[in-house]
């Protein structure tokens, strides 16, 4: 019930019009959506595919409050130069930071998506020496199945 509300809450939430609070609001947001990438690259690393899967709707929600705001920061351009020098300081080393847990982060999901693709691989190539070293059934010349002789059996595409 709590995450309902809290999706609800988001996706009503507006941007601050005094410009050093929206610069908070951008700090906690940014940090918001580094953790929860922490989180991820964690999840990833562990192979947690379960912790990965529920961060996914925690991980949309937050990257939307962060689009949002610094969006409307860039709107605000002139604003800015106004703005609380500590906090803009603030900003830029959390940027920075998270520029570096986001390429981390995606370097672990290429990770992963080439193991997964690299097993789907070894799957198949499983499948089919299985599927090749599995003992075949022929009718010999007097109608029997006769065991042992290999043949293949397929559908010809021209009928």
């Amino acid at each position: 019930m709590q995450a309902n509300q809290d999706l609800v809450l988001a996706k009503n939430y507006r941007v601050p019009g005094d410009i050093n609070v929206a610069l908070l609001h951008t700090i906690i947001a940014v940090t918001a959506l580094r953790d929860v990438l922490l989180k991820e690259i964690d999840a990833l690393k562990h192979n947690k595919t379960g912790m990965f899967m529920d961060l996914q709707e925690e991980k949309v929600e937050v990257a939307r409050r962060y689009e949002l705001l610094i969006g409307n920061l860039m709107e605000r351009g002139p604003e800015i130069k106004n703005a609380d020098k500590k906090l803009k300081e603030q900003l830029h080393r959390l940027q920075n930071d998270f520029g570096t847990v986001a390429e981390t982060n995606r370097t672990q999901i290429e990770r992963m998506s080439n193991a997964t693709k690299k097993l789907g691989e070894l799957i198949m190539r499983s499948a089919r020496k299985s599927a090749e070293n599995a003992t075949q059934f022929a009718y010999g010349s007097s109608g029997k199945m006769a065991r042992g002789n290999k043949a293949t059996i397929g559908v010809n595409e021209r009928a």
